[in-house]
């Protein structure tokens, strides 16, 4: 069967064009990307955006201020504290800075993909004609509002002249920095790791994943919602248990 993209005989849009759309007018960006799915542009753009804030942000901190404050907000007993402390002074700033880059290299990535494996493995159960490469595009091209924590990012740095900024203060659209606290640790942990971006990333896969199927409302946000209301479920059952 061939794809919308085959069947298609409008060239390309430029990337710089899509990615002004899905910030401006998503419905534009979620049918070119149904007739030319692309992925290494969105991909390459949040990890490079990404990991530059994070190097600035590991070449600007106050290093003792920084292990001091990762080990106030960690989960370690008196007795492991010390050793734990040890453990950081041992590390250099440049293996910190690289540690932290690998991660999010990795983390982003194995996050997009484990996206459009779900997608994908959904499409095949019902026999859409959508493919993982069409997927995985969504996917990628869905989270580039993450290039406005990046942003976001950066400014905090350049507000925060002496260095004694916390990982967690960094990103200004967590739901943390936004206002959400508790004093429960786990819930807590929440807030710390969602954003505003990330909620709109979902929404623009939700309505990619209508748009293209032209199924309703319930359907799509049934089909797209499931994995994170899962998430979301266990991590507050975890916290009020």
């Amino acid at each position: 069967m061939e794809t919308p993209s085959e069947r298609s005989g409008n060239p390309p849009a430029g990337k710089i064009s899509v990615l002004i759309n899905v910030f401006a007018s998503p419905g534009e960006a979620l049918q070119e990307l149904k007739l030319h799915p692309s992925i290494l542009f969105p991909l390459l753009l949040i990890i490079a955006g990404n990991s530059l804030v994070l190097a600035w942000y590991f070449n600007i901190v106050d290093f003792d201020w920084y292990i001091d404050d990762v080990l106030s907000t960690a989960n370690i007993s008196e007795e492991n504290l010390e050793d734990a402390r040890e453990n950081f002074e041992s590390m250099s700033r440049n293996s910190m800075m690289g540690f932290s880059l690998i991660g999010s290299v990795v983390g982003l990535s194995a996050i997009f993909l484990v996206q459009a494996v779900y997608l994908s493995l959904v499409a095949a159960l019902r026999g859409d004609r959508f493919k993982f490469r069409h997927w995985f595009s969504l996917v990628c091209w869905s989270s580039t509002p993450i290039l406005l924590s990046v942003v976001g990012m950066a400014v905090t740095i350049l507000l925060s002249p002496n260095g004694q900024l916390s990982a967690y203060d960094l990103d200004p659209l967590t739901l943390r920095n936004l206002g959400m606290a508790t004093d429960n640790a786990t819930l807590q942990s929440l807030y710390n790791s969602v954003s505003l971006v990330m909620v709109w990333s979902v929404v623009i896969i939700l309505l990619g994943y209508r748009q293209w199927l032209e199924c309703s409302w319930l359907r799509a946000s049934l089909i797209v919602l499931a994995p994170y209301l899962t998430i979301i479920g266990v991590w507050a059952f975890l916290a009020l248990s």
